[in-house]
Parts: structure tokens; C-alpha cells; sequence
């Protein structure tokens, strides 16, 4: 949907972000990343957005940068550690029910 109507991937996005706020839930991690901060569209690599891995004070960041608002989004990409958040680390998970 973002590569043939910008407008409606914004809707989109804007309207799961809505609906996790009314219903008080969390977005996981993996799905908020690829959500524009300021237009709420869709981040689609090489379609709706651009990444670069740029070096920033002796250190590596990924960066997007939304082709629609121009906003740009970054995380940190270092070999040696690990920049997941605690839900997708393995000790968050207690017990796996069958």
C-alpha cells in the first residue's frame, strides 16, 4: 500500500497506533520501527523510505529516512552489543505453553 497510495498507508498506520492507545496495548517492537514518528506511514525500505548505515561519535547507527515527511529515524548498530529491547531477549520469556 505505500508504494501506490502514500495517503492511505498513513491511515493505516495511523489508525493501528490509535487503536493501541484506546485500547491501552503495546505496540511490539518490530511493528512500531516500521512506522513513520511524524506522517504514520508505513517505512518500506528502497520504496517508502531510504536506510544508511552512518557512523555518529565512534559508533554505527542505522538510519531511515521516511521519502513522504523527510523524517529521519535511527538506531544504534554496534557488532558487540546488544540494542534489543527486553521483549525480545530470550530471559523475557518464562514459559512456552503447548
Amino acid at each position: 500500500m505505500a508504494s501506490k497510495n502514500t495517503i492511505l498507508s498513513s491511515y493505516y498506520g495511523n489508525l493501528v497506533v490509535n487503536i493501541a492507545k484506546k485500547n491501552v496495548l503495546k505496540i511490539h517492537p518490530e511493528v512500531k520501527r516500521q512506522i513513520c514518528k511524524k506522517c504514520r506511514s508505513i517505512l518500506i525500505e528502497n520504496v517508502s523510505t531510504n536506510m544508511k548505515i552512518r557512523n555518529h561519535n565512534k559508533s554505527k547507527r542505522i538510519e531511515w529516512k521516511c521519502n513522504i515527511c523527510g523524517e529521519r529515524k535511527g538506531l544504534p548498530a554496534e557488532k558487540n552489543k546488544d540494542h534489543r529491547v527486553w521483549v525480545e531477549k530470550e530471559e523475557a520469556v518464562v514459559e512456552i505453553i503447548k
